[in-house]
């Protein structure tokens, strides 16, 4: 049943502020294509997508509240959670109405769909996709009123005479009736649960529990009956909690739910108390733009280093371990915070895997000339989004998956909530340490997760988001600026495209890094030249500065002042490298804050000198004659492609193979033979020259004359990814009731049409579908094939040519048809 249509007349009745709250609690509907109306926006917030990352923020109270309006039957209040969980009714109003706020649930008019409830008091209404989502551990256990009928018509009086009920006289389909409304009452049950004695108690907490697990409840009992003894579960029956069937105990359903109840009553603690640490702001300020600077400096370095050389790749990709030892000891930097950077950088598009390896992005030219604020804005979003930690990255089958690959986890989730949950100078490792009240739907055990907390403490740190255990400005200004991109990395996005995350994370990182602009002002960065062949540079060197210094030093330290040194072979190098002494010495000049230091002009004037006296040619071929014979090949036209060269009057050379040169030469009416090493002249025997020729058109190619080699990638060509555009609440609030004023246009024929060939989807998806195909955009489907299997993809549509859809699926990298009606769900590809 959805749920849309109420939850839609609940939207619209919502004043602009409420309305904005929802929005921007669920920042995802804010991406482009927009929802047209009230009914489309409910459908929005009822995706299955968006209700997993709402999730992602919600907390132990709220998960408990959620958890009990799903299990209870009959109209749930306020006052009867209250009640049930034995919590004061402020405290259960407070959780509800986070709820609401939300848009996980809504209230609904007293005595509406559902039952009768207290006069004006609203009926709790959770979303119908959340209700299943929490209700449905305890779907699987049959009823009060099923197991009943399957029971001995005795046992079933046994049960009713328990709970204080006379069955005289009772047919057994009247006690079914009975005994099933007896059971309909939580709180009879309940009372009757907390009177039990300790073990039937435990056994009884054990069989909800393996529920809660999907545990087969028979081989539960059987294990806990045994355990308990035989007593408890007797117990249980005599008290009307389980029914006897076939020799065997079942539980109904009802009694499952009340046992959860007893379980949780006065569950509901509130926030834990997290001190707020008294600090020095001056202090805590300085840490962090120290901090911050030093990891502009830090990636700085990384990424020139990766332009002048690139980082070798393993053949799965990533950066191997025995790479990263060399770059840490090139760069100066502590090895286990090496992939910290790596990840980041990677995130940010800064650096990407090419085929020579790891080197700068596209985003790199346009980042290293930004001002460090803007440099640090874009290091921050990517550590936000990005889905593990960096520097505790989880092994995969015990094998350590190399940076920047990708690693499948839930640190990025708490990541998120530790952020939320220490704003207001709140003690950031105490908020770590009762993480799991802010995050409950981790799945990590204790050990697991502290480490996982103490590594993003640690990157905290390391970026200036933290600072003697508080959230710093930048930190601060992090959290407000990243929540709208949590939606495109991590658990809850599917599949997106790197170049989308980066495109983000550029668009994200000009506006945060305007409002860091103070704490992190750009400066100068001076060059010192010092008479004993070192240069110390203080502040992240500009791009040519940094070219200058690799080219012609090797850094002996990094840090707020790097340090290079000049020798004769690193010098020697950048000549090699096409430089010449003048040029070196005039940029050194131009950039230094003082004279050239004498020492240093003499070290590049005396490696100058003897830069090359001996020279190195590279040949393939060496070609013998009399003078008179090579001087006519030297002139002989149509050997120019072989670019002969004088060795000495009786010596030419080649950068050709020797077989090219040999049938060259005969080409042009020579005669030449070919010789080893030694001098031997090489007879082929039994080959004819034109076989052993790399010039015949059958050692050059494979295909007939003329074709065109295989194009070396799979699938065509595609448009480059454009992020979604968004609004922002304001915008999507004045353009709903722009709809509600002039009526939403009705469905076009395209969503008639798609809507004859799934009646699964609802309007909103069909509408999503529809401009899809029209647009050939992206969008997220979940699709079941013939054989039943699941799946998620992230599609470019093509085509639609009748009932399939021709796309290009991000996951397979490759082109796929989807039967339009095997379609589960549909999601913007935000």
């Amino acid at each position: 049943m959805s749920s849309s249509p109420s939850f839609a007349a609940h939207l619209a009745g919502l004043d602009p502020s409420e309305l904005g709250a929802v929005l921007r609690a669920r920042p995802d509907v804010l991406v482009e294509p927009l929802p047209r109306g009230f009914g489309q926006l409910a459908q929005r917030l009822t995706d299955a997508r968006s209700l997993s990352r709402a999730l992602t923020e919600l907390d132990r109270d709220s998960l408990r509240v959620g958890v009990a309006v799903s299990l209870l039957s009959g109209p749930v209040t306020v006052d009867r959670l209250a009640g049930l969980l034995s919590m004061p009714r402020d405290a259960v109003r407070a959780v509800v109405d986070g709820l609401f706020a939300r848009g996980l649930a809504w209230p609904a008019p007293a005595g509406g769909e559902g039952g009768e409830s207290a006069p004006g008091e609203p009926v709790i209404r959770l979303l119908a996709p959340l209700h299943s989502h929490w209700s449905e551990p305890f779907t699987e256990i049959g009823t009060a009123a099923e197991l009943a009928r399957l029971s001995l018509v005795e046992d079933v009086r046994t049960a009713v005479r328990a709970f204080g009920q006379d069955p005289t006289g009772l047919r057994k389909p009247e006690l079914v009736e009975l005994y099933a409304r007896l059971m309909s009452d939580t709180a009879r049950v309940a009372a009757v649960i907390a009177e039990l004695p300790p073990p039937a108690r435990k056994v009884l907490t054990d069989l909800w529990a393996a529920a809660d697990d999907d545990l087969p409840l028979e081989d539960v009992l059987a294990e806990r009956g045994y355990r308990a003894g035989a007593s408890a579960v007797r117990a249980l029956i005599r008290s009307g909690l389980m029914l006897p069937i076939g020799g065997q105990a079942h539980l109904p359903r009802e009694v499952a739910v009340g046992a959860w109840i007893i379980e949780n009553r006065r569950a509901l603690t509130g926030p834990p108390d997290v001190p707020r640490p008294a600090v020095d702001p001056a202090g805590v300020r300085s840490s962090a733009q120290a901090a911050a600077q030093d990891a502009v400096r830090t990636v700085t370095a990384l990424l020139d280093e990766a332009a002048a050389v690139p980082i070798a790749a393993l053949k799965r990709g990533g950066i191997g371990g025995r790479e990263r030892l060399r770059l840490a000891k090139r760069l100066s930097l502590p090895p286990a915070d090496l992939p910290v950077w790596i990840d980041l950088t990677a995130t940010a598009g800064l650096l990407v895997h090419g085929a020579a390896g790891y080197v700068p992005g596209p985003e790199f030219t346009a980042w290293r000339q930004a001002p460090p604020s803007r440099q640090w804005a874009s290091l921050a979003l990517a550590w936000y989004i990005v889905e593990h930690a960096p520097s505790g990255r989880e092994l995969d089958d015990e094998r350590d998956i190399a940076p920047p690959l990708p690693v499948e986890s839930d640190a990025g989730l708490l990541r998120g909530a530790l952020l939320r949950a220490a704003a207001g100078g709140r003690s950031v490792r105490l908020t770590a340490e009762n993480i799991d009240w802010f995050f409950p739907l981790d799945a990590y055990p204790d050990p697991l997760r502290a480490a996982v907390m103490a590594a993003t403490i640690r990157e905290a740190e390391l970026l200036g988001v933290a600072a003697v255990d508080v959230l710093t400005e930048l930190g601060e200004a992090l959290r407000t600026s990243a929540a709208g991109l949590a939606d495109l990395a991590g658990p809850t996005a599917t599949f997106p495209s790197r170049r989308t995350l980066a495109a983000e994370i550029t668009a994200a990182a000009a506006a945060l890094g305007e409002r860091c602009t103070e704490l992190l002002p750009e400066s100068r960065p001076s060059l010192i030249l010092q008479s004993d062949l070192t240069a110390v540079v203080s502040g992240p060197p500009t791009a040519a500065m940094a070219q200058v210094l690799r080219a012609t030093a090797e850094p002996e330290s990094r840090g707020a002042a790097g340090t290079w040194r000049f020798t004769p072979a690193s010098v020697r190098a950048a000549l090699d490298a096409g430089w010449t002494a003048d040029e070196l010495l005039g940029e050194l000049r131009a950039m230094a804050d003082h004279e050239l230091p004498q020492a240093l002009g003499y070290l590049v004037t005396d490696v100058a000198r003897r830069h090359g006296h001996v020279r190195v040619r590279g040949l393939r071929s060496a070609i013998l004659g009399d003078e008179p014979t090579t001087t006519e090949l030297l002139h002989t036209r149509v050997l120019a492609k072989l670019y002969l060269a004088r060795l000495a009057p009786t010596v030419l050379s080649s950068p050709e193979e020797p077989n090219t040169v040999l049938a060259e030469l005969r080409r042009a009416g020579f005669y030449p033979v070919a010789e080893d090493a030694t001098g031997t002249v090489i007879v082929p025997p039994g080959r004819t020259p034109s076989e052993t020729s790399p010039s015949s058109p059958r050692s050059r190619r494979s295909g007939p004359p003329g074709a065109s080699p295989a194009p070396t990638g799979s699938g065509r060509p595609r448009a480059a990814d454009g992020a979604p555009r968004r609004v922002t609440p304001e915008e999507l609030i004045t353009r709903l009731f722009i709809d509600v004023d002039e009526g939403v246009p009705p469905p076009s024929p395209l969503v008639r049409e798609l809507a004859g060939l799934n009646d699964r989807l609802n309007d909103g998806e069909l509408a999503l579908l529809a401009e899809a195909v029209e647009s050939r955009g992206d969008v997220v489907i979940t699709y079941r094939d013939k054989n039943g299997k699941r799946t998620i993809r992230r599609i470019t549509i093509n085509a639609m040519f009748g009932r399939w859809l021709d796309t290009w699926c991000h996951l397979r990298n490759d082109d796929r048809e989807f039967a339009i009606a095997n379609i589960q769900s549909i999601s913007p590809a935000g």
